[in-house]
């Protein structure tokens, strides 16, 4: 595997990767002892254990704050049959999301930092782990509006609320005036960091994602997925947006919402 730029490459037994300088010699080590970043994530001291696909892990990295720890699972009907495990050809998809996030945060794009990636091959296929710098004070789109087990969206404040969606409108115009298509710009793959000041968006799961010249992308396209990925969230929870949250996206998008 050729590491992507600014990265070393790190191998271990029935592993193969690469990390930034600073996290060569934890990574490792975490392979040396667990044989893959997954399970270092779940056994490490003072680990965060966060919502996603599977289980992933916010672990203390070795010069302050957290790395994230994500081992890539499938989505759709083709997960029930192959699960985290991924066809050895072509590109890897930590490679693939590296290139992607690299170029994206090159053009201004907000995107979590990426440290690491692993392959971990066996016979036909592979399973892979993705290691990003954390960002506190956070959680996805779906979650802020829908809530969660132990969250309650009723209780998020409307102005929020509405300020998150049209945030997440301008993060759809943003990519699309970098040249970044993403394939899967869903209520999850929105990340909101929360502060004393506006809500501060940001892209992830940018494995599917591709890069092209600047402004030659729709960001209708993009808008119209997250659109798709809340109509679907609300049906599933039966928790609906308000008018004026829809008019929010559109004013991010500068487009009219469709109606439902």
């Amino acid at each position: 595997m050729i590491p992507p730029d600014g990265f070393r490459e790190v191998r271990s037994v029935g592993a193969s990767g690469f990390a930034r300088p600073e996290a060569v010699a934890w990574i490792t080590s975490a392979l040396t002892r667990w044989g893959s970043l997954a399970r270092a994530g779940a056994h490490a001291d003072d680990t965060l254990e966060l919502r996603g696909r599977g289980a992933v892990h916010a672990v203390p990295a070795p010069h302050g704050g957290r790395w994230v720890i994500r081992r890539y699972h499938r989505g759709g009907w083709i997960a029930s049959l192959l699960g985290e495990r991924y066809l050895r050809q072509g590109t890897p998809r930590p490679v693939l999301e590296t290139r992607a996030s690299q170029a994206a945060r090159g053009r201004g794009v907000p995107t979590p930092r990426i440290v690491a990636g692993v392959v971990y091959p066996a016979g036909l296929f592979y399973r892979a782990d993705l290691v990003s710098e954390y960002v506190p004070d956070s959680l996805d789109l779906a979650e802020l509006l829908f809530g969660s087990d132990d969250g309650d969206p009723d209780a998020t404040d409307t102005a929020l609320r509405a300020a998150c969606l049209e945030g997440a409108g301008r993060l759809a115009v943003r990519l699309a005036a970098a040249g970044v298509r993403h394939r899967d710009l869903n209520a999850k793959n929105v990340l909101v960091q929360l502060g004393d000041g506006a809500p501060r968006m940001l892209a992830l799961d940018l494995d599917r994602a591709t890069v092209h010249r600047r402004g030659s992308v729709d960001a209708g396209n993009m808008g119209a997925r997250l659109e798709r990925s809340l109509r679907k969230f609300e049906r599933r929870t039966d928790r609906f947006l308000r008018e004026q949250e829809w008019q929010a996206l559109a004013r991010g998008m500068d487009i009219s919402p469709e109606q439902p």
